[in-house]
């Protein structure tokens, strides 16, 4: 028997909306992170019937392949319309100003970018038009390509990026991925900061915000603060409501998984 197959991970976090999912399922999104694969199965009305998440050490490809291989939600005849790929080492380029050759040269300026990866891109419509530009491993791609053929590969900080905003608000949108977590906030409407980033301390995730809001004289105060996504546990919220009483989180780690994956159907229909 090979490594792979005896690798077989256990997920960390797993909640079904309906009594029989698997043969409900109309299509398959994934999202995937240095440190975990998130699945999410939708029902022909667009609405999650299931979701697992599994969590691996960074950038363990095999790991990837295992669940690929071992998982149900993926094994069946349902395809995988979307992979959604969380990277921090990315740029965000106004659209005007964008080529792909200078993507390259500034991505590799400030991120070392490995002999075995390439560089992607992901345009972003509204509210801003810009283009992301990512680094992904070539395994990865060739992994993806391998298994979900139909798939369409896009920035995960491209989802996030294209939900709206209020103009007249300072905002915080914090979507967890169990330890990591895509950090973006918006000065008036405007795009401030975005970042996908370590969420494993909690206070130094605080300590970000207050140094990005301190650089842009935004005052604690005045944020409004929303948590979504994966493993968003009990513990999690209270020690971010200790400083940002007025946060509004979904009421269970269930529903906070359901409404990051809200967003991501929504963004590909």
């Amino acid at each position: 028997m090979s490594l792979i197959r005896e690798e077989r991970l256990q997920p960390v976090q797993h909640f079904n909306m309906h009594d029989d999912p698997l043969t409900n399922i109309e299509t398959l999104h994934l999202l995937i992170w240095d440190q975990g694969l998130g699945i999410a199965g939708y029902g022909i009305d667009g609405n999650v019937l299931t979701t697992k998440v599994y969590t691996f050490a960074k950038d363990n490809i095999h790991a990837i392949e295992s669940i690929f291989m071992n998982e149900p939600l993926v094994a069946g005849p349902q395809p995988v319309t979307h992979v959604w790929i969380a990277e921090s080492r990315n740029i965000l380029i106004p659209q005007h100003l964008f080529s792909e050759d200078a993507a390259k040269i500034w991505l590799e300026k400030f991120h070392f970018i490995a002999a075995g990866e390439s560089i992607r891109t992901t345009t972003v419509k509204q509210p801003d038009a810009l283009s992301i530009a990512y680094p992904v491993s070539n395994d990865l791609i060739a992994l993806l390509n391998k298994n979900f053929p139909e798939a369409k590969i896009e920035s995960f900080s491209g989802m996030v990026l294209q939900q709206g905003v209020l103009a007249d608000s300072n905002t915080v949108d914090i979507v967890f991925m169990n330890e990591t977590a895509a950090l973006t906030i918006h000065q008036k409407g405007k795009l401030i900061a975005h970042q996908i980033t370590s969420a494993e301390d909690i206070h130094n995730l605080v300590y970000k915000i207050a140094s990005i809001c301190q650089d842009y004289k935004i005052g604690q105060e005045d944020l409004k603060v929303s948590v979504s996504g994966f493993c968003v546990s009990e513990e999690t919220c209270h020690e971010l409501k200790a400083f940002y009483p007025k946060m509004s989180v979904p009421g269970s780690e269930q529903f906070s998984s359901f409404t990051l994956l809200s967003k991501l159907i929504t963004c590909a229909s």
